[in-house]
């Protein structure tokens, strides 16, 4: 296994399949879509509240995004300095928040805690 990236590998061939189901004909664009609205109605219910969904292509989409509605421009981000966010991302999560800092700290395990 190589857990380097989220897209080193290939999919499962029931994730495949029902890739090549969803590609046929035509879909509404920016969220529109028959499976946009069953994932969010499928996350409605188990978080028993409605939710809003976004499907992004990479967890470095999805880590930068997220970022980006918490964290204004001139804010900042703590984190492990080996965490993924930080060692992998290569700026996107600055970019994305429109500049926020993010620091790197020492800690034990991968972990930081307030007392740092």
């Amino acid at each position: 296994m190589d857990f380097a990236s989220d897209n080193v590998y290939g999919v499962d061939e029931k994730i495949m399949e029902a890739m090549a189901r969803a590609n046929q004909g035509t879909a509404a664009s920016y969220a529109g879509d028959e499976i946009t609205a069953r994932v969010e109605q499928r996350f409605n219910e188990i978080f028993e509240r409605d939710v809003k969904v976004f499907l992004l292509a990479t967890g470095t989409a999805a880590n930068s995004l997220a970022l980006s509605t918490m964290v204004p421009p001139f804010g900042a981000v703590f984190c492990h300095r080996f965490a993924h966010i930080c060692a992998d991302e290569c700026g996107a999560p600055e970019f994305f928040t429109g500049g926020a800092k993010l620091f790197g700290l020492d800690g034990v395990a991968g972990k930081i805690s307030p007392q740092m």
